[in-house]
C-alpha cells in the first residue's frame, strides 16, 4: 500500500509517498519563510504552508496513493474561520513577545493585539489546519491537544480557555492519530493532484512522528533529532510505543539547524558550505565558542531572556570558524541539557535523524561530546516515516509495533572517537562557564 506522508516543519515543508515496506519512492520539500517583525517575534502566514503544501504534494507520483498523513511542528495554533480562511499569522513556538511558552498564552497574546481575534471560529494546531483543508473536516488528536496548553485531564479546559480570553468552543474536537479524519474533497484534490475521497488520516505533532520514524522505544534506544531545533528522548516502554502514549522528550533546544542556516546566511555560504568549510577548523574552532540561544530557550526550563553569544572572535577568526563554533556549541547545549538524562536511562542505542543527520562533521562532533555512538538510520527523514506508519497502520493489516524495526533499517554507525571526547572535555567546561557568566 502506497500512502502520502507530509511534514510542515517551523521553516519548511516536506511530502514523500511511502510504500509498503517503509521505502520513500519520491520525495519533495520547499522552505516556508519565518518573519521577525520585532527582534523577539517569531511567525508566519499559514497560506503560505498550504501553497507549499500543493506544490510539494503536485510534484509526487499520487496516483496510486491510498492514504494520507500529516505531522506538523508543535505549539502553535492558526485562527481560521469557520470555512478555513486565515485570519492572522501563527506565533510559532520560540515567539517571545507572550508571556508564557504555550500556544494558549500566543493565543492570548494575538488576541489582546488583533481585533480580528473576535471573527475566530477555530484554532487549530499546525497540521490540523492543513488537513482541515484537504478535507473540510475539524478536528486534532489527544497528543497535540496536549501540546497547546489548554488540555487538562484529557479535555479542554474552560478555565484555561477564559484565561486565554476564548471558549473551548473554539477548539477542536479530540480524536485518535490513527482515526480517519476526513477524505480529500473536490477542491483540494483540483488543487493537489490526489484522488477526490482519499482518506486522510488524523496524524499527530512531529515529536510522535519522529519517535515512530526512529523507532526510538526504551530501553533499546532514544532519538537524537536535529531539525531546526534539537531534541533527545524517546517512548517510555515497547507498550508506550504501541498504545502511542508517553513519548517523552528528555530535553529539547531551541536553536540547532536554524543556528546553523542563520550562521550560513550571515556569512553568505549558505548551511552547507558552512559545514564543509568547518571540517577545515580543529576542535575548539581556534578558541570561538557559541551560546546556541538565538530565540530564547527552554533547555533547561523557559528562559525567553536567554540570547545568543559568540566569544573568543579576533581579527584571524573568520566564517569556517563560526561555522564550527555553532556547531561544537549546540552540540555542547544538548549535552548539558539531556547528558543526565541519557545517563540514567542509558538508552542501549542513541539514533541521529533530521536534517542534521546528513552531515558526518556534526554528528562526528555530537557523538564525542555525548560520548556516545549514534546510529544512524536509512532514511533520516523520521517525521515523514513516522507519519506514513500512521497513514499505513490506520488502514493496513499492520499495526505501528509492527511496522517500527521493519521499517527503521539502521545503514551505519558514527563511533565516538575517544580521542576527539578528550580534546572536549575542557572545551565543555569553558562552553558552561560561559554559559553561567551569560546568563
Amino acid at each position: 500500500m502506497h500512502v502520502l506522508a507530509i511534514d510542515q516543519g517551523s521553516s519548511g515543508t516536506k511530502a514523500a509517498v511511502v510504500d509498503g515496506e517503509g521505502h520513500i519512492v519520491a520525495l519533495t520539500s520547499r522552505r516556508t519563510p519565518v518573519d521577525h517583525p520585532e527582534t523577539t517575534a517569531v511567525q508566519a502566514d499559514p497560506e503560505m504552508w498550504w501553497r507549499a503544501l500543493v506544490e510539494c504534494v503536485r510534484g509526487l507520483p499520487v496516483e496510486h496513493v491510498q492514504a494520507v498523513a500529516i505531522s506538523g511542528f508543535m505549539h502553535t495554533v492558526v485562527p481560521v474561520t469557520d470555512e478555513g480562511k486565515v485570519l492572522g499569522p501563527a506565533l510559532l513556538w520560540p515567539d517571545q513577545r507572550p508571556a508564557g511558552p504555550s500556544a494558549a498564552d500566543r493565543v492570548a497574546w494575538w488576541a489582546g493585539h488583533d481585533p480580528l481575534a473576535a471573527l475566530t471560529r477555530w484554532y487549530l494546531p499546525v497540521k490540523d489546519f492543513l488537513r482541515m483543508r484537504l478535507t473540510g473536516a475539524v478536528a486534532t488528536d489527544r497528543y497535540e491537544a496536549g501540546g497547546t496548553g489548554f488540555l487538562r485531564d484529557g479535555a479542554w479546559s474552560p478555565a484555561i480557555a477564559t484565561q486565554a480570553g476564548i471558549s473551548t468552543k473554539r477548539l477542536p474536537p479530540i480524536g485518535e492519530p490513527l482515526d480517519v479524519a476526513g477524505t480529500v474533497t473536490a477542491e483540494a484534490a483540483a488543487a493537489t493532484g490526489l484522488r477526490e475521497g482519499t482518506p486522510v488520516v488524523m496524524g499527530t505533532g512531529d515529536w510522535m512522528a519522529t519517535l515512530l520514524g526512529s523507532a526510538a522505544v526504551l530501553p533499546q534506544r532514544a532519538c537524537l533529532y536535529l531539525g531546526t531545533a534539537g531534541a533527545v528522548g524517546g517512548f517510555a516502554s515497547p507498550e508506550a510505543a504501541r498504545t502511542l502514549t508517553e513519548p517523552l522528550c528528555f530535553a529539547a533546544a531551541t536553536s540547532t539547524g536554524s543556528a546553523l542556516d542563520w550562521i550560513g546566511g550571515l556569512t553568505g555560504k549558505g548551511a552547507p558550505e558552512a559545514v564543509a568549510a568547518a571540517d577545515s577548523i580543529p576542535p575548539g574552532a581556534r578558541g570561538v565558542v557559541f551560546l546556541p540561544h538565538l530565540m530564547g530557550e527552554r533547555g533547561m526550563g523557559h528562559d525567553p531572556a536567554a540570547r545568543g553569544s559568540v566569544h573568543g572572535l579576533t581579527l584571524a577568526h573568520g566564517a569556517p570558524d563560526l561555522a564550527r563554533a555553532v556547531m561544537e556549541g549546540t552540540a555542547f547545549w544538548l549535552r548539558a541539557i539531556a547528558g543526565a538524562a541519557l545517563d540514567a536511562r542509558d538508552p542501549a542505542e542513541l539514533v541521529a535523524v533530521g536534517g542534521g543527520a546528513r552531515s558526518e562533521l556534526w554528528l562526528r562532533i555530537l557523538a564525542a561530546v555525548l560520548k556516545r555512538d549514534l546510529t544512524v538510520p536509512e532514511t533520516t527523514e523520521a517525521g515523514l516515516l513516522g507519519t506514513a506508519m500512521i497513514a499505513n497502520a490506520a488502514l493496513g493489516p499492520r499495526k505501528v509495533e509492527d511496522l517500527l524495526e521493519r521499517w527503521t533499517r539502521v545503514a551505519r554507525t558514527v563511533p565516538a572517537d575517544p580521542t576527539l571526547a578528550t580534546r572536549y572535555d575542557p572545551l565543555f567546561e569553558e562552553f558552561l562557564r560561559l554559559e553561567e557568566r551569560h546568563r
